[in-house]
């Protein structure tokens, strides 16, 4: 299949070094236009309608994040392309959207383009640009992007309880008995959800503090939590828990 693409970058040479890995290792996508600003990317994007936007996210003026505040459906796909930044990364990631780092890599350019590829094909909506998008601008109550076998689900963090880890898979337990199992370490949870009132209390167990009903002082410590489940507090961490707890 062919896929139409743009590319957004304020340095000509950046444009340039990406439609050249494009043209050489992927030969399916056809640069249809670039732009050096999110003003210009809009005009772009509205002439050409694009299968796929390569949207760098720090440029002067307004950022790649800014340019999706002038579109209501994203019927287009979008890989970021970034220099590293923790903010920009955690939030792409939360969302479980699609991004590859500067200096570009062909091999994490080729794996990005035949993820995109196949929901082009599918024509999905794509839902992870519009919870970016949603995260962006309620920040206080994120959703995270959690990829199951088939799918991936949007949920509210406030309702994770906790997380389990399963080798490079953790179960995820919500409230109404609600359970998933995301292809996702547990380490991996804990660096995005830390700042969401979650603790590592345990080499398996992460937890939502903020479901926390009681902590259970015998048999080395426990966490009673909202949905009745008990988890227990290892030793080396049962010093931080109570400090976070205040018992």
């Amino acid at each position: 299949m062919k896929i139409k693409s743009i590319i957004v970058d304020d340095e000509k040479h950046g444009r340039e070094n990406l439609a050249g890995i494009l043209k050489q290792h992927c030969p399916e996508v056809t640069v249809l236009g670039e732009a050096n600003s999110v003003e210009n990317a809009i005009s772009i994007i509205e002439i050409h309608e694009p299968d796929l936007v390569f949207l760098d996210i720090e440029m002067p003026k307004a950022n790649g994040f800014q340019l999706l505040e002038h579109f209501k459906d994203f019927s287009f796909e979008v890989i970021f392309v970034t220099a590293y930044d923790s903010y920009a990364i955690k939030a792409i990631r939360f969302s479980a959207a699609d991004y590859i780092l500067k200096p570009i890599n062909y091999n994490d350019l080729i794996v990005a383009v035949n993820k995109v590829a196949r929901r082009i094909q599918l024509k999905e909506e794509n839902e992870r640009v519009k919870q970016l998008y949603r995260n962006i601008h309620q920040p206080q109550n994120p959703r995270i992007g959690l990829p199951t076998a088939d799918r991936i689900e949007f949920v509210e963090v406030e309702k994770i309880i906790r997380c389990q880890g399963e080798g490079n898979y953790t179960h995820i337990y919500f409230e109404e008995k609600k359970h998933l199992f995301v292809a996702k370490t547990l380490v991996e949870f804990e660096d995005l959800l830390q700042e969401y009132s979650f603790i590592r209390v345990h080499k398996s167990h992460l937890v939502n503090l903020k479901h926390v009903v009681a902590y259970v002082k015998t048999d080395g410590g426990m966490l009673q939590l909202s949905n009745n489940d008990q988890v227990a507090v290892s030793r080396r961490r049962k010093e931080l828990v109570q400090k976070m707890l205040n018992v």
